[in-house]
């Protein structure tokens, strides 16, 4: 199935739902969209536990990763947290992320004071063994009509490095679009120039309320990829 028609499916059904946790886990842990860290975070205090499926292609071939899990805690003026992923034929990859709030957009006047703007590093180990820091703006550009909410977006520059000294670090960017209401739907677009393993990366994401606390998510990305999962957030009072 094209691209193209995932896509104006996605939309669809956001237009049917006409409702955005934007504060979600991405396909890799940090808070973010599918491929794209935002300058959100999990809340002070609280979890965000994640558990998935994710089909990318490799070389061609769909390669089936299983569990996709996520753990990351919310700090004051950040969040840490641990990955897992059991990826089908190959060894499994452990990471570790943090990413601290820089400058935090006002919440009593949303779209004033700037965006939140947020520097983070997350560490793999594994057949996908990399170290990648980036820099992330995030914020509110317009309010929708029709119930449809409002939009954030997100820019930044990655930095990435292979932690084996085979190659050298390379610097790309990166760009989200996040539309809805919080604690409502949320559809999520976002682009990587050049990633240093994937090449140009593509990802849009649905996300749908099914409790106050529990999240499901659908996604699709570029050479025929999708994921699926569900998030979980506990703790913070």
């Amino acid at each position: 199935m094209k691209m193209s028609v995932l896509l104006a499916g996605l939309v669809m059904l956001m237009s049917l739902m006409a409702t955005a946790v934007f504060s979600l886990p991405s396909s890799l842990g940090p808070t973010g969209i599918l491929n794209v860290p935002t300058a959100e975070t999990v809340t002070p205090g609280g979890f965000e536990l994640m558990v998935a499926y994710d089909r990318p292609t490799v070389a061609h071939v769909g390669i089936d990763v299983l569990p996709v899990a996520t753990l990351t805690y919310g700090l004051a003026h950040g969040e840490i947290g641990v990955s897992y992923f059991n990826i089908e034929g190959y060894t499994a990859v452990k990471s570790v992320h943090a990413k601290y709030i820089i400058a935090r957009q006002s919440t009593k006047s949303p779209g004033t004071g700037g965006p939140n703007i947020a520097l983070g590093a997350m560490y793999m180990k594994g057949d996908t063994a990399e170290t990648d820091v980036y820099l992330v703006a995030s914020g509110h550009t317009m309010d929708l009509h029709d119930g449809i909410g409002t939009t954030v977006a997100t820019f930044g520059l990655l930095y990435q490095k292979p932690n084996d000294g085979g190659g050298s670090g390379k610097l790309t960017g990166m760009a989200g679009l996040e539309i809805g209401t919080p604690g409502k739907t949320t559809l999520g677009l976002d682009y990587i120039v050049k990633d240093i393993v994937a090449g140009s990366m593509f990802g849009a994401t649905l996300r749908q309320p099914l409790t106050r606390t529990l999240t499901a998510q659908v996604g699709v990305g570029g050479r025929n990829r999708y994921f699926a999962g569900l998030s979980l957030k506990f703790g913070a009072k």
